[in-house]
Order: C-alpha cells, then structure tokens, then sequence
C-alpha cells in the first residue's frame, strides 16, 4: 500500500527505508502466490495491486491506517472483491 511519510505503529516509526525492505521482501512473495495460483488454477484476488490502485482514488490509511491491515473499509473493499471473483 502506498503510504509515505512515518507511519507510527505502536511505539515503532516506520519510514521510508523500512517499506523498501518489506517491498523488497514481499514482492517475491507475492509473484511465487501468482505463479502457483496459475499453475494450478486457483482463484486469486491480487489484494496488494487492489489496495494501490484503490489508495490512488482516496487516502490509503481510508483502506489500511498502518499499511497493512485493513480498516472496515478495506475489508469491505476485499469482501466486494471476492464475491465479484468467485461469482
């Protein structure tokens, strides 16, 4: 999710430089789930290109306050998504 800026997560700041490394980190990750949701033709719902494409239309912390977990917005955002998906 595109946030900048310092985001406080408890009593931890999280800056730029940390988002680096989680992206760095989390892409892989992110192309393996690709790859074997089409390797074996499971459903997928590409939540983190949904959340930056929603954040481009409002706020991000509208969808996740921290960047990651989602607000009831969000979550309504990945339920609405999934019925679209499976239906």
């Amino acid at each position: 999710m595109p946030i900048h800026g310092v985001v406080e997560a408890g009593v931890a700041l999280i800056g730029e430089e940390q988002r680096k490394e989680w992206r760095a980190d989390l892409n892989p990750k992110i192309q393996a789930v690709r790859e074997l949701a089409d390797k074996y033709g499971a459903h997928l719902l590409p939540a983190d290109s949904m959340f930056t494409e929603l954040a481009a239309t409002t706020e991000p912390e509208h969808w996740a306050a921290d960047g990651v977990h989602p607000t009831p917005a969000g979550h309504a955002a990945l339920a609405a998504a999934w019925l679209r998906l499976v239906a």
